[in-house]
């Protein structure tokens, strides 16, 4: 097995633990540690969250680049942290205090780097280190060089098996963090924030954590709900949706900020809450360097959700088609994001090409995107394009029509799509080219 170790100031157990769920994207084994002990030096007294990368080192370049992987997103979300690489919990504790940046990949190269280091990196009690320091020892090597049951008899049990956990001779007891079935995470203020720009930063951290929860399910989510507590008011609940699911901390960072930043705060903040409870498959696309319009169709999407979360779900519509080969009866609008659920299916903006009749030229090009909300009457145009396109539908409803569609061209060179009523004979516009 092989630790890793983030040591970290002293933080309150919430933020101990979204740094926990964070940290599952790298480890199915992460164990936080947060010491009670409030009257250790600086050293014991700063936070402990392990990491068993033995398993996983080699889906992320080895343990190096791992490691660099994850100081890299510590430092993005603003944390001090030190780390280190041992086959033993309380040997990465260790080297993390010492400073010592290189993994140290089995047991007998943790013994070699532990030899010059000082006794004061050990993570004893101040009692235990009284006892160690009047016999004159200076570094762990010379301490290792005692027997076991000489360590027990002059310094106690407890020092003894602390010094065999850490060369890798006891194991360390240490308690898994589990994967809830939902997620929650929360985090306090120490002063009460009147401004939802202020929000941000701690949102990036929660964020944070519920990527790496859901990376480790291998999960996804398409909306969750922000909790803003102040003092004296009720909770103020703001649900962030999306058309489609996603993991990513910046996207949902991005369509958390366009809806704090039209928020009017009923009272400062005192705690913000985030929870998401349905868990979808993560939507995953095969990109092709060729055609490249998967991408833009995912930069369309972002820009949707986007506009959703300024303006609001009622002011963004996208179309939807219908299976009717009346062009007015085609397509419907709808909220660009659809109401929540495991089974709802991302639509797309485009309108449907009608049936033409065996044997009927087709039109050179697609159908207009612009459809006027009644045909308007015209005379018969003097350019004919292209056509006809016999439609006849509708007789199942009393709607029905038999028309004749044609490209035409209009006033000033524009391209119109125009047909004639094969009951009447009489010619309407019915849609436009830009």
């Amino acid at each position: 097995m092989l630790w890793l170790c983030i040591l970290l100031p002293r933080h309150d157990r919430a933020a101990l633990h979204n740094l926990a769920l964070w940290a599952l994207q790298w480890s199915s084994q992460v164990s936080p540690c947060m010491p009670a002990d409030e009257d250790a030096d600086g050293a014991r007294a700063m936070a402990l969250l392990w990491l068993e990368i033995g398993a996983s080192r080699q889906l992320f370049g080895g343990a190096t680049a791992l490691r660099a992987h994850i100081a890299t997103g510590l430092m993005a979300l603003g944390y001090e942290a030190r780390l280190g690489i041992a086959p033993t919990p309380q040997g990465a504790a260790l080297l993390a205090r010492a400073g010592h940046d290189e993994p140290v990949p089995s047991l007998s190269a943790l013994r070699v780097r532990l030899q010059p280091l000082p006794l004061t990196l050990l993570a004893l009690t101040p009692a235990q280190h009284d006892a160690l320091r009047s016999t004159g020892l200076e570094t762990i090597g010379e301490l290792l060089a005692f027997p076991a049951a000489a360590l027990a008899r002059r310094f106690g049990p407890e020092t003894s098996a602390y010094l065999q956990r850490l060369c890798g001779e006891r194991p360390e007891p240490l308690r898994m963090l589990q994967s809830p079935p939902t997620f929650s995470s929360r985090c306090e203020f120490s002063g009460a924030l009147t401004d939802t720009t202020a929000l941000l930063f701690p949102l990036q951290r929660l964020l944070a954590g519920l990527q790496g929860y859901l990376r480790s399910l291998d999960r996804a989510v398409q909306r969750y709900t922000l909790r803003l507590e102040h003092r004296g008011h009720a909770a103020t609940c703001v649900q962030i949706g999306m058309a489609r699911p996603t993991r990513a901390a910046a996207q949902l960072l991005t369509l958390a900020r366009e809806r704090l930043a039209a928020l009017t705060l009923v009272a400062p903040v005192q705690a913000l809450g985030l929870q998401a409870q349905e868990f979808l498959q993560p939507l995953v696309l095969q990109m092709d360097c060729f055609a490249p319009g998967i991408q833009h169709s995912e930069q369309l999407q972002t820009v949707i959700d986007r506009l959703v979360a300024r303006l609001g779900n009622a002011a963004v519509q996208t179309l939807r088609i219908a299976a009717d080969h009346r062009p007015e009866r085609a397509w419907s609008a709808l909220a660009a994001q659809p109401e929540y659920s495991a089974t709802t299916t991302p639509v797309t903006a485009a309108l449907p090409a009608a049936g033409a009749r065996p044997g009927v030229a087709e039109l050179p090009s697609l159908r207009p995107c612009w459809l006027l909300p009644q045909p308007r009457d015209i005379d018969r145009p003097e350019q004919l394009l292209a056509g006809p396109e016999r439609i006849e539908s509708g007789w199942w409803d009393g709607a029905d029509i038999a028309r004749d569609y044609y490209l035409a061209r209009g006033t000033a060179g524009a391209h119109w799509w125009v047909y004639r009523d094969l009951r009447s004979g009489a010619w309407h516009l019915h849609g436009l080219w830009a």
